[in-house]
């Protein structure tokens, strides 16, 4: 066991930047997801969720109003739903299958996970004005920040040791923001919505990578060897010892 430890502090040095992953792209967006849903659950939203999207309606333009119309239709659960399968089907013929099962898992996921959320919470939508692109269903969490969130999230994973990935890391986000923006903007999203979207999948999408990370399988092989090693061996006793020992 003593040399089981070694190997485990010297992985666990080594992959440290796998452990700050784990801590502040996993921990901190569910306990953000958590500390909304509860507050969602208990009094009905955040205090500011009106006067947030009161000031924004009162800033509102048709410029503004083209361009949250215009990231709404980008971010909708359908393109995004199509966008997802055609990479996921790319990565599969010229990428690996552990990529595709990620990207697929990470956007599908996301999107089973909203539906779900929704269906407990119930949450009813804004009406405080009439939207220019009026919504239903279910207001809580967001899809559209929730989809949006989940394909730029695995999009940068997967571009990231590949020429040019700050661009994905810089033009993702600010698209995941705009595509909750517009969501609040038009009025048919609370913020508690949008954040809760966002971080949402951002959690989902980064405890994916962390299971796919050959980091992880080879301490998943480690522990898995230590406790090979703890189960006891269950030694059978020698034939002519059972049948001696058997009553004549």
């Amino acid at each position: 066991m003593p040399a089981f430890w070694l190997r485990l502090r010297h992985a666990l040095r080594i992959h440290k930047m796998l452990l700050l992953a784990l801590l502040a792209g996993l921990v901190l967006p569910w306990v953000v997801f958590v500390n909304v849903a509860e507050d969602i659950w208990e009094s009905g939203g955040f205090i500011g969720d009106k006067p947030i999207l009161a000031s924004l309606h009162a800033h509102a333009s048709p410029v503004l109003d083209q361009l949250a119309l215009g990231l709404t239709a980008v971010g909708d659960p359908l393109p995004m739903g199509i966008a997802a399968v055609l990479i996921t089907l790319g990565l599969v013929g010229w990428g690996t299958r552990p990529q595709a099962w990620f990207f697929g898992l990470s956007v599908g996921g996301a999107m089973a996970l909203n539906l779900l959320v929704k269906v407990l919470f119930a949450r009813p939508r804004p009406t405080l004005w009439l939207s220019i692109k009026p919504a239903f269903y279910y207001s809580f969490p967001s899809g559209h920040a929730m989809g949006a969130a989940a394909v730029v999230t695995a999009l940068g994973f997967l571009w990231w040791q590949r020429r040019g990935h700050w661009l994905a890391w810089v033009l993702g986000p600010l698209f995941a923001l705009g595509v909750g923006w517009s969501r609040m903007y038009l009025g048919v999203h609370y913020p508690s919505d949008v954040l809760a979207g966002w971080t949402g999948s951002v959690g989902w999408v980064v405890a994916l990578h962390v299971l796919f990370s050959p980091e992880f399988h080879q301490l998943r092989g480690i522990w898995r060897e230590a406790l090979h090693r703890q189960l006891p061996t269950v030694v059978s006793p020698p034939r002519e010892t059972a049948e001696s020992a058997s009553p004549a």
